[in-house]
Formats: C-alpha cells, structure tokens, sequence
C-alpha cells in the first residue's frame, strides 16, 4: 500500500486529496503513509542542481592560486534540461550571488565594481534583504549608454534587493588629466563614498580582459590603439582599474593617475574580494589577479578552471 500511494503521489502527480478518495482513507493518512514511504527506502528523491560545483578543480586552483576559496560552476550534462534557457555567465553570476549572500552579516559593507558579472550577481534572485548592510560604489562610472557599465544603476540595484543604504560615486572613471582627478577628489561626496569602499568587508568586481570587450573600449574611454599600448606592457587582466601581468605585477600605467577608483593597494586590504570571472578568454586574466592578490575569492565556470590549470601546467 505504501508503494501504491508513493507511485500514485510521485509518478503519476496525483494530489494527496485524490489518493485519498482512490484508496478510501483520510488526506491525513496519506501524508503520514508518504512520509513512511521515504522513511523505509521505498521513495528517493534526487535534486538535480544547476548549481552544482566541480570539487577537484577548485581544491587545485585554491592551493596553486593562494585563493581563499574558489566555486568552479560544473557543466550541465548535455541531455539535461536544466537551466537550458539560461547561460553560462548568469549561471556563474547566481552562484557568486549565493555566496555573497551566505557571507554577508549584519553591519557589512558591499564594495561594488563594475562589469556584466557585477551587474548579473546585483540582479540574481539569490540576493535577498540582509539586516543593516551597506552598499558603496568602489570605481567610476562610464555613462548609463550599456546598462552592465553604468555603477550607479547596479550599486542601487543591489541596495534595493538587499534593503541596504547606498553609497555613490558620482565621477567617470576616468578623466582627461591629472588635475581634473585631484579635483574631482577634493568633493565632499566623492571623497566619502572613496572612504567608505576602503572600509569595505567584501568586494565584487569582474575580471576584465584587454581586448575591444573591455568595458572602457565599449563606451569610448579607450581606443585600440590604448589596447595595443597596455598589451605591450604586459598587461593580462584588469580589476577595479588595476592592471597587472601574469605574474600577478601590478603594472603602472598613464592612466592610473586619471582614474577614479580605489587604489590597488586599498583594494587588497578589503578582506574577502570576490572576483566573477566565466569565460575561456579569461583564463589568464584571472591566474594574473589571484597572483595579484586582487581578489581572493573566484567564481568561474569547469571549462574555463580547465584552461587555467592548463595555463598554470605549461
């Protein structure tokens, strides 16, 4: 009978209501008789999680990154249906944003860079409201022209999901010289919010590759002819304005004195730094920040993890 009613409820979606009428017992009797079921073996249930993770891949690349900890998203099998009309990259976003949610505690302050892993984790259904917590905006603006890349909208998307206060940063993130920087960071609003994100208990922020991907390319702050000049310093990877060699050197640039952002060496004292990275043209680019000390925790997807220990065996 408990095999009946455990097909009856599982396999053919009959509601407990039905079965009950079916087998002439109270509704009452057929959840405790389901419960049984389960109890004795006689019903598994297997979740299949599109957010399962790749054990082995993120042991090997904490202990020959330095990372704290990494989270590698596994591939969905081929025949699964799961997540199929979700990709790659907002899968990896929902896993970052799970882990900024356990993680995060009453009192916290968010730091927040820019990109399209930023603004995917800012806009993941795994944010929920957390109890007295503050969001800061930690690097420039680059207009409101590509929603992924505008600061201020996906910082106050974040404040909102989180119930949290905002803090913002009202400055392009990069100016024409020098002066006008020491200027702009002589406001009072601009120079608190800075202060803020340097208090920072957590950062998240892209991995930025060198390529016409890159963020500031798109929306005109840099032409290929600034690419080419920043490759050819050795440059594999950018966070939070910070740019830096395979080797995890930070490499000094024109630019870092127009830039309005927490400096590097700032950033490196924020205690947990979640770098969102999926993507194989990343690969190098993440081994470069997590030598870099740029951040300690990454969140990347199998394929990509792949590549890198590739990258780090040759």
């Amino acid at each position: 009978m408990l095999a009946e009613v455990a097909q009856l409820y599982y396999a053919r979606d009959l509601t407990q209501e039905q079965i009950a009428r079916r087998i002439g017992v109270s509704r009452s009797n057929v959840s405790r008789m389901l419960k049984e079921a389960r109890a004795q073996g006689m019903v598994e249930i297997r979740i299949h999680s599109p957010l399962r993770t790749v054990t082995g891949l993120q042991e090997e690349l904490v202990s020959r990154l330095g990372l704290r900890e990494c989270l590698v998203l596994a591939e969905v099998e081929r025949d699964s249906e799961i997540f199929e009309a979700t990709d790659r990259p907002t899968q990896v976003a929902a896993l970052a944003a799970r882990y900024v949610q356990e993680n995060l505690g009453a009192g916290d302050i968010v730091g927040l860079g820019w990109g399209r892993s930023v603004h995917r984790v800012a806009y993941s259904r795994f944010m929920r409201e957390e109890r007295d917590v503050t969001v800061v905006q930690a690097m420039g603006s680059i207009g409101g022209s590509i929603a992924e890349y505008d600061g201020i909208s996906t910082t106050a998307r974040l404040a909102n999901v989180l119930g949290a206060s905002a803090h913002y940063l009202h400055a392009p993130v990069l100016v024409t010289d020098p002066t006008v920087r020491a200027g702009l960071l002589r406001d009072p609003h601009i120079r608190k919010t800075l202060e803020v994100a340097r208090r920072a208990d957590m950062i998240v922020a892209s991995v930025g590759t060198i390529g016409r991907e890159h963020g500031q390319y798109q929306t005109g702050y840099l032409s290929e002819a600034d690419l080419d000049y920043i490759r050819g310093q050795g440059v594999v990877g950018e966070v939070c304005g910070a740019y830096y060699a395979l080797d995890g050197f930070l490499v000094p640039l024109e630019m870092n004195e127009r830039s309005i952002a927490i400096s590097a060496e700032e950033l490196k004292r924020i205690p947990t730094r979640v770098g969102v990275a999926p993507g194989l043209e990343k690969a190098t680019a993440n081994i470069g920040a997590a030598r870099a000390k740029l951040l300690n925790v990454l969140v990347t997807d199998e394929a990509t993890a792949g590549k890198m220990v590739d990258v780090l065996d040759s």
